[in-house]
């Protein structure tokens, strides 16, 4: 199921598909959703980061509860095995800092 997730996040073709995918994940409010949606803005193309990072935004921004669960959550993630998580994670937490 990974997977097809990931291309979901990753589909070039329909950024409907993408942004609905990342939302619906991160709506989760956990660490298997978060991680998918980071692993995919570690390989994704610049339109496409900009489609998961406005999911990250509109999801998780937009009250100080999501700002404190996305803090607690990227905080784990910086530790994650694979580096290129851990890489977002860190980047999530400068990127958001000034409203966490």
């Amino acid at each position: 199921m990974a997977d097809v997730l990931h291309r979901l996040l990753l589909d070039g073709q329909n950024t409907a598909v993408t942004r609905e995918t990342a939302e619906a994940l991160l709506e989760r409010g956990d660490i298997c959703g978060l991680r998918m949606v980071l692993a995919a803005l570690s390989s994704a193309d610049d339109g496409t980061s900009d489609y998961l990072d406005g999911a990250i935004n509109d999801v998780c921004c937009q009250s100080e509860e999501g700002l404190a669960q996305l803090e607690e959550l990227s905080s784990v993630l910086v530790s994650d095995a694979d580096d290129s998580i851990s890489n977002e994670a860190s980047r999530i937490l400068r990127v958001w800092g000034a409203r966490l």
